[in-house]
């Protein structure tokens, strides 16, 4: 499970974060996890339960923002949605997609009491 590594990564962001600017307590975190990124979010959520058990960020909420994937169609040259790896283009029917969004996971920022 792989969404616990990313927990771990995020309290490490957020604690780093925290020591650098005097922050004591820490009340929510909010993140941009890609829709194309691989990452199951209720495990996600499950995972920032266990990492959050003490520490700067004990209790914090988790607020993830969701950015939808895209891609660039190099057959009729055309930024298109991509819901899912392998999906066809919307507008040709082609193949040959580049993603463009989608694929991020970062701190977008935290929200300290």
């Amino acid at each position: 499970m792989h969404e616990l590594s990313i927990a771990e990564g995020i309290i490490e962001v957020v604690e780093r974060t925290a020591r650098h600017n005097d922050v004591v307590r820490v009340k929510k975190v909010r993140v941009a996890i890609g829709e194309l990124a691989g990452v199951d979010i209720p495990s996600l959520q499950f995972a920032w339960e266990s990492v959050t058990k003490s520490g700067v960020a004990e209790g914090a909420l988790l607020e993830i923002d969701r950015p939808s994937g895209q891609a660039w169609c190099m057959d009729c040259s055309v930024t298109v949605p991509l819901k899912n790896f392998g999906d066809s283009c919307p507008h040709c029917g082609g193949f040959h997609l580049t993603p463009t969004g989608g694929r991020e996971m970062r701190v977008v920022d935290l929200i300290a009491d």
